[in-house]
C-alpha cells in the first residue's frame, strides 16, 4: 500500500509502475541515513510536489550508496561508471527499468529540467571513486558544484521559483549545505580514506591528514574546524534570500529546513568544534524546541494554500518501462 496515495494522484502520477517507482524513492529516503528527515520535511510540501522531491533525493541516495561500494580496484570503478552511464542513457532515451531512474526521468520531464544536471551529479560521484583529497578550496568547489549544486537546482525547481532566476542564491545555499555535511563527516570520511577539507587549509593551521585520522582534538584542529564553520556561515548568508524567490507555498518549509540544517553548525560550535569524537547531531530536545519555534509559520503557510494547490507547468507521463 502506498503511504501517500493523495500526493501521487495530485501530482498526476497514475501509471501503476510509475507510482511504484516514486514509492521506491520514498522508501529509500526513509531507510537510509538522514533521508528520513528529508521525507518528513516533504510531508509539509503541497502534495503535488512531494513525489518529485522523493524522486530527486531518492535518486541521489541510490547512487550515493552505489558509489560507496568497495572501489579499491579498477574493476570496481569501471562497474560504477557503467551504472552511471546506463542511468544517463536511460534518462536520455526515455526508457528505464531502474525505479529511481524511472521516477527521476518523469520528474525531469514534468518540470522541464535538463538531464545534463544529472550527468554533473554522477560525475561528482565518480570523482569520489578516484579523488581522495583536494589541494585548494577552488578544487573542492569544483567537486561541490557537481555533487551538491546540480541536485539542489532540481530541488529548487520543484519548489517553484516565483519571482526571478535564483541561480547565485541556489549555488551559495547548496555549497553551504554541502560544506556543513563535510564538516560533520570529517571523522567518517577519514575512515574511508577521504579528506575533503582543503589541504591548503590544513597546512594553514598546521594540521595533517594523520592528525585527523587519529581522532583526537587538538587546538590546531579546533582552529581549522572553526575556520571552515565560518566559511559555511558566510555561504548561508550569501544564499539567505533564496526562500523569497520560491513559490509562496514552499517558502516557510524551505526556511525551516535551512534553519534546521544550519543548526548543525551551532551544535558544532557548542561542542567547541569537536567533530572527531562523534558526528554532530541535533538531539530530540533541540528538535522539539525548533519545531515549536518554526511550526506556527509552517502551519499558517499550509492554511493559506488553495484547495487545488499549484501544480507544475505541465504534466508528462510516458510508458513506465519498455
Amino acid at each position: 500500500m502506498y503511504l501517500d496515495h493523495r500526493a501521487l494522484t495530485r501530482a498526476g502520477i497514475h501509471d501503476p509502475v510509475l507510482r511504484e517507482s516514486y514509492e521506491y524513492c520514498r522508501r529509500l529516503l526513509v531507510a537510509i541515513g538522514d533521508g528520513k528527515d528529508i521525507w518528513r520535511g516533504s510531508l509539509l510540501l503541497p502534495p503535488e510536489r512531494r513525489p518529485h522531491m522523493w524522486a530527486v533525493y531518492g535518486f541521489v541516495r541510490h547512487y550515493d550508496e552505489l558509489s560507496e561500494f568497495p572501489v579499491d580496484t579498477g574493476e570496481g570503478q569501471r562497474r560504477f561508471a557503467d551504472w552511471c552511464n546506463a542511468a544517463m542513457a536511460d534518462l536520455e532515451s526515455g526508457h528505464s527499468c531502474e525505479p529511481s531512474v524511472r521516477a527521476l526521468r518523469h520528474t525531469l520531464r514534468t518540470w522541464d529540467l535538463d538531464p545534463a544536471r544529472v550527468r554533473g551529479l554522477l560525475d561528482g560521484f565518480l570523482m569520489d571513486q578516484s579523488v581522495p583529497e583536494y589541494a585548494t578550496f577552488d578544487d573542492l568547489l569544483r567537486y561541490m558544484r557537481l555533487i551538491a549544486v546540480e541536485s539542489f537546482h532540481m530541488v529548487v525547481a520543484v519548489m517553484g521559483p516565483a519571482i526571478r532566476p535564483a541561480g547565485p542564491q541556489t549555488e551559495a545555499m547548496a555549497l553551504a549545505l554541502q560544506l556543513t555535511n563535510l564538516i560533520r563527516d570529517v571523522a567518517e570520511d577519514q575512515r574511508r580514506g577521504r579528506t575533503y577539507l582543503p589541504l591548503e587549509d590544513l597546512d594553514r593551521f598546521g594540521v595533517t591528514r594523520q592528525d585527523l585520522a587519529r581522532g583526537r582534538m587538538t587546538p590546531a584542529i579546533r582552529d581549522l574546524v572553526k575556520f571552515e564553520v565560518g566559511r559555511a556561515h558566510a555561504l548561508y548568508e550569501r544564499g539567505a534570500g533564496l526562500p523569497d524567490l520560491l513559490h509562496p507555498q514552499c517558502r516557510e518549509l524551505f526556511r525551516a529546513s535551512l534553519t534546521f540544517y544550519r543548526s548543525y553548525l551551532t551544535e558544532i560550535e557548542r561542542r567547541d568544534y569537536n567533530v572527531l569524537s562523534s558526528k554532530p547531531r541535533i538531539g530530540p530536545a533541540d528538535q522539539a524546541r525548533m519545531a515549536l519555534r518554526l511550526g506556527v509559520p509552517l502551519l499558517m503557510s499550509r492554511a493559506r494554500r488553495s484547495g487545488t494547490g499549484a501544480g507544475p507547468a505541465r504534466r508528462w507521463e510516458g510508458a513506465a518501462c519498455s
